[in-house]
């Protein structure tokens, strides 16, 4: 008899597993064929894009589509005119850049999508907001180029050129105010002109990138994206913010009493931001200390493709933000509005790009095709717990409740690093790739039984 306990143990827990992936599959489907059921006729079709959570999500998923394609044709053209030593180096210098701005955003953006509709005066909120990320920003710049020689020794060439040097130092204040920028948009609900910003940017940069090939030989590839975001920052700031918020106009301020009303929520919900986007821009540094510029120019290429689909869950859960600050007493319709879109749009992306993998590094050039092809893989089909994850994460910031998105997020980080670090010895890239997907995974299977399945269950 003792020994049968391991067996009907193994048995009930086996038991368990199948019955539990079996009801999440059910569930799952019925949202696909939920889905796809609202598409089926012009009229149905038109109804969704009067329901401003759907409108703002596609005009959203349009703009990072866009952004996203630019972006491909933008590093495909840079793999052809630089050096591959010189799109590793450039990749992880913006990576830098993007570590940089999670630091210094405090948070903020996302208490301007909570709080901006609600604000007594939103001009005096959003320029403060403005105010203090931008200082911030310029601070924490130059504190990483005084120890970049110690934090990340492969980029402290960029110390050597005063030019070079000073575009760093500006580069961070100005994409932190332009995400910024866009978090404003979104909380007036006028997505539309975050797609009108999306243009503009990534078509410049593509442009500068061939037109400062000659001049720049190394760091022609961040020159020409800090140049262009200055742009797009300009026209956001001077022509777009003010569409949106009638009577805005930029400038210098710091009302205690505008911050005061968002601080709290801005803070707890930058930790959970900052340890859920702190893999992405951490990864590439520890590629290139690891593995060598080449081999992080091969990663970059394939984590760049694999962000593309995270984009899609990100922007629904940041319209699901919008809308539940607008209206949190339909709060059950938000959530069931955006898992039925983000189905939509993302399950067909996650089999295009794991049927086109191959195909899609081939653009940058054999040997990225030949080292990323299985990275990529892995980061596709991750992007669907990363958009579950994402979904739940908007679900708490509309109720404020940001505790479970601070350890949640932080154990995703603590699970991709860790396990990064064991597995690229051993794997390579695609190590990455694993780690990523486990620590997404295991995200998942916690929040799906503790809150999405009652929003699955819900009519």
């Amino acid at each position: 008899m003792l020994q049968d306990k391991p067996y009907y143990g193994t048995e009930i827990a086996v038991s368990l597993y199948n019955t539990c992936m079996q009801w999440i599959f059910s569930e799952f489907r019925r949202l696909w064929e939920d889905a796809f059921g609202v598409i089926h006729s012009p009229d149905k079709i038109k109804s969704l894009l009067r329901v401003p959570l759907y409108s703002n999500s596609i005009y959203m998923v349009l703009a990072d589509a866009v952004g996203a394609l630019f972006g491909f044709v933008f590093w495909v053209v840079a793999s052809r005119l630089y050096s591959t030593e010189a799109v590793g180096v450039c990749s992880a210098l913006i990576s830098a850049i993007g570590l940089l701005q999670l630091i210094t955003t405090l948070g903020l953006g996302y208490g301007l999508i909570r709080f901006l509709k609600s604000s007594d005066d939103p001009v005096k909120l959003i320029n403060s907001v403005f105010t203090i990320i931008a200082v911030l920003a310029l601070v924490v710049a130059g504190i990483f180029t005084l120890g970049m020689g110690i934090w990340s020794p492969s980029l402290k060439i960029v110390r050597e050129t005063p030019f070079y040097l000073l575009a760093f130092l500006l580069a961070v204040p100005i994409l932190v105010l332009d995400d910024s920028t866009d978090k404003t948009m979104m909380g007036g609900r006028q997505a539309k002109f975050i797609f009108i910003h999306n243009l503009i940017y990534p078509i410049l940069k593509l442009a500068l990138l061939v037109a400062l090939a000659t001049l720049f030989r190394s760091f022609g590839i961040f020159i020409a994206s800090t140049a262009a975001m200055f742009v797009g920052l300009s026209v956001s700031l001077f022509f777009l913010v003010p569409r949106t918020q009638p009577g805005y106009r930029p400038y210098f301020t710091v009302k205690k009493k505008e911050i005061s009303k968002i601080i709290g929520f801005s803070i707890f919900n930058y930790l959970g931001d900052l340890f859920w986007n702190v893999p992405g821009v951490l990864l590439p540094l520890i590629v290139i200390n690891q593995l060598g510029a080449s081999m992080n120019a091969y990663f970059y290429m394939a984590w760049a493709l694999g962000s593309v689909l995270t984009l899609i869950p990100s922007v629904v859960a940041m319209a699901l933000l919008a809308e539940g600050a607008f209206d949190e007493t339909q709060l059950k319709n938000h959530v069931r509005r955006g898992l039925r879109i983000m189905v939509l749009l993302l399950v067909p992306s996650i089999v295009l790009v794991w049927l086109l993998a191959n195909k899609l590094l081939m653009l940058y050039g054999g040997l990225y095709a030949q080292n990323a092809t299985t990275l990529l893989r892995w980061l596709a089909v991750a992007a669907l717990p990363f958009g579950i994850n994402s979904i739940y994460f908007g679900i708490k910031r509309i109720q404020k409740d940001v505790k479970p998105i601070i350890i949640l997020a932080g154990s995703a980080a603590g699970i991709t690093i860790l396990c990064s670090y064991l597995l690229i010895p051993r794997l390579g890239i695609s190590g990455v790739g694993i780690a990523w997907l486990f620590a997404q995974s295991v995200i998942a299977l916690v929040v799906i039984p503790r809150d999405i399945a009652h929003w699955l269950a819900a009519n």
